[in-house]
């Protein structure tokens, strides 16, 4: 069977323009209810091989990838609580200096890191980095100042920078619409999935406090950055996270279809992934010429997707803070300080795959996306108000601010399918949007977030909600424009 009679395409919107499945011969409901539930069971037999092939190699791998990667954001702030405060002397703004160190090497890292993608395969430049990340990572554990976690966290940015941006360019290079909201949102549940884990582990080391003259937050990095062998000595050339992810990573990532060396891909496979991404409209990569970069940075899709995608990351930052209000509150051991945020990681992660499933069910991303804003305004407005005394009100504030996270995911798999005339704006977008926002997110918090006046900041809060309410007012915007000037193929082409 030629790969492309097994095709139809999706029910979806592809650059400025709706595909309907009413297009091609109606399916019966329990295909369609198949196609909603998971997407590759309404499919030819050999598609569905082929799709159950790629899930296996390509989202083991950026699932676990940015496991580790989220866990070491993660492990600062639990750090922090548990114990790096005091022996640091971390005082006034620190905790705030951690992360701004780490967002400049992380600025700095995402553009240069796609347009390198252009050039040398992401087989190859993901997993390299990867490795050097995570000797950095264990380098934490030893660092007796904070100065020198400041020069650790911007290395540890700058490595770091390929991951989320590259990954999800990744996951648009094999996945059509109906496919990649699911697998998008599944990796960044991932992330989730570390926050939560992080609590639970740098509880569990609470009680290893002092264990061979180790604190128990240095334990968190040495337990991200390696194992332990056995319990007489710690095997610093062993048992490294990041190596063994990293030379998965070198035969596990397919690249792109028309370019893909991958052993684990048959040559009529590498056809079927051809055709899929003709199907949608998807190009693969082609040169950057200077006109094409032009039209890139002059284009509607950056400036909007530039403004939602910063809203987005300023909102979410505020629920970084709950462990430092928990712990405020003195109501409650280290160890439950460190365990409580899991509820809201917890929150998030089904909220984020919720977001896949609907999103993919109704063929759209910006509803799904407005609706996400909604439960973290209300969270938001709560936490303004300060009920300090109703418990109850403050968790649900807080647990609220989670739910919006999962959207990130669905903006950066819209600007994939908005762009799909050109695989260059869809890397050098998703490059500078992430960029930018991170740009943002290195120096506001310092403002609207001090951690010297955490955890009731005088207008955090309020700040917060205006960002969600900002990130939802202009995903609107963008679908109206969407509407009108839609990147078309053909005046990428004149470009070349």
């Amino acid at each position: 069977m030629d790969s492309r009679q097994s095709l139809h395409k999706p029910d979806f919107e592809v650059a400025g323009r709706e595909v309907h499945v009413a297009q091609q011969p109606k399916r019966p409901l329990s295909k369609r209810i198949l196609a909603v539930i998971w997407d590759s069971w309404d499919k030819s037999p050999e598609e569905r091989a082929f799709v159950a092939k790629i899930d296996f190699w390509i989202l083991t791998y950026v699932c676990i990838a940015y496991f580790v990667k989220y866990l070491d954001q993660t492990n600062i702030s639990n750090a922090y609580v548990s114990g790096m405060k005091e022996d640091l002397v971390l005082t006034g703004n620190d905790l705030n200096y951690l992360t701004t160190y780490w967002t400049i090497g992380y600025i700095l890292g995402q553009i240069p890191s796609q347009l390198i993608m252009l050039k040398i395969r992401p087989s190859i430049w993901l997993p390299t980095l990867e490795l050097a990340w995570g000797f950095l990572v264990m380098g934490m554990a030893a660092a007796k100042n904070v100065k020198t976690l400041f020069v650790l966290r911007f290395f540890i940015g700058l490595l770091e920078a390929s991951a989320y941006p590259g990954i999800m360019t990744l996951l648009g290079n094999w996945y059509t619409p109906a496919e990649l909201g699911k697998r998008s949102c599944i990796f960044q549940a991932s992330s989730a999935a570390a926050q939560m884990f992080s609590g639970y582990l740098q509880a569990g080391l609470l009680k290893m406090d002092g264990r061979y003259g180790v604190a128990a937050w240095q334990w968190l990095f040495i337990f991200d950055g390696i194992r332990e062998r056995g319990f007489d000595h710690l095997t610093m050339n062993e048992g490294i996270i990041g190596v063994p992810i990293a030379i998965y990573g070198y035969f596990a990532i397919p690249d792109q279809p028309t370019s893909s060396k991958a052993r684990w891909l048959k040559p009529d496979e590498k056809k079927m992934g051809i055709a899929r991404m003709e199907a949608v409209g998807r190009q693969p990569v082609k040169n950057l010429t200077l006109k094409k970069l032009l039209s890139i940075l002059k284009s509607w899709q950056l400036h909007m997707f530039c403004a939602i995608f910063t809203a987005h990351v300023l909102g979410i930052r505020i629920y970084s803070y709950f462990n430092v209000w928990l712990k405020s509150t003195k109501r409650w051991s280290t160890a439950e300080v460190n365990l409580i945020p899991t509820a809201g990681y917890g929150a998030q992660l089904l909220s984020t795959l919720a977001y896949a499933w609907i999103s993919d069910a109704i063929g759209k991303r910006w509803p799904v996306i407005v609706g996400a804003c909604v439960p973290a305004i209300i969270g938001c407005i709560i936490l303004s108000v300060w009920p300090a005394s109703n418990i109850p009100a403050m968790m649900a504030g807080w647990i609220l601010t989670f739910l919006e996270t999962g959207a990130g995911a669905l903006i950066i798999t819209w600007i994939q399918e908005i762009c799909s005339a050109s695989a260059e704006h869809r890397i050098v977008i998703i490059g500078i949007v992430e960029a930018i926002a991170f740009t943002f997110q290195a120096w506001v918090p310092l403002f609207i977030y001090n951690t010297g006046k955490a955890p009731r900041f005088p207008i955090g809060y309020q700040m917060a909600a205006m960002f969600f309410a900002l990130e939802a007012v202009l995903v609107l915007v963008a679908r109206v424009l969407n509407k009108r000037f839609p990147l078309k193929g053909k005046e990428i082409d004149e470009l070349e």
